[in-house]
């Protein structure tokens, strides 16, 4: 079910309870439920978040019966990724997602936690902790809900997650490499290549580890990588300059 069928929990009838209540702390024990989703709307309106999740928190306790239970639980966790609280977010995406998984926002929970922890992913020369959390439960998403109208996003999502985890290896190896430390520089370029042979760091990748082995004297390994770069990456910038330099080294 999208997401965006879904913005909107309060009826018409009771906008008017949000300004009533803008001025003055809301009695949420008096507050019917469909008066609390008014009024939460109202807060995530004017970005006042902590008075959303109040809201929210409140009818989530109170109303666990009433027919828009589950909306409510998944507002509550797009107010956490909205003030940016992506963990927090995605443990209420993930509850949500668990405990109705047969629900109408259980492929949206889901998605929602792959997003919240994709967010979450820093620079690759950091720790990737976050980044593989992001493509496990992409991952997820697609194997409990392979249908879902998300799934487009989630595959994109992993592809981008899956290129920087690769190119923390490259940039690992290519330390490794500037220092002449060879032997830890092939180790670091043969796990990328087998962890991630389809990856945007495979090509330049292949051209580094073909220049390691020229420099160590290694003709046969060389060789072998040159071929697997034209094979595999026959359009790539490292393609051309691995044919270059076997027209620069022609008698």
């Amino acid at each position: 079910m999208s997401v965006l069928r879904l913005r909107h929990l309060a009826i018409p009838g009771l906008i008017w309870l949000a300004a009533a209540c803008a001025s003055a702390r809301p009695a949420y024990d008096t507050m019917t439920p469909e008066e609390l989703l008014a009024l939460a709307e109202a807060e995530i309106a004017e970005e006042d978040w902590d008075d959303a999740v109040n809201a929210l928190d409140r009818y989530i306790f109170q109303f666990p019966t009433h027919g828009q239970y589950q909306q409510a639980r998944f507002r509550l966790g797009e107010v956490y990724f909205m003030r940016k609280e992506y963990i927090t977010a995605a443990n209420e995406f993930s509850r949500l997602a668990t405990d109705y998984p047969s629900g109408p926002l259980a492929d949206d929970a889901r998605f929602k936690v792959c997003e919240s922890y994709y967010r979450l992913s820093p620079r690759p020369q950091l720790d990737q902790q976050y980044t593989q959390a992001a493509i496990d439960h992409c991952e997820s998403l697609l194997a409990y809900y392979p249908d879902t109208e998300h799934a487009e996003r989630a595959r994109e999502m992993i592809r981008e997650l899956r290129d920087k985890l690769a190119e923390k290896l490259y940039l690992a190896g290519e330390h490794y490499y500037r220092r002449r430390a060879y032997d830890s520089a092939i180790q670091y370029f043969d796990d990328l290549l087998e962890q991630f042979p389809t990856s945007s760091a495979a090509p330049k990748t292949l051209l580094r580890l073909y220049q390691t082995y020229t420099s160590l004297g290694y003709a046969e390994e060389a060789q072998s990588t040159r071929e697997r770069l034209l094979r595999d990456f026959p359009d790539s910038e490292q393609a051309r300059i691995v044919r270059e330099i076997s027209l620069a080294s022609r008698p």
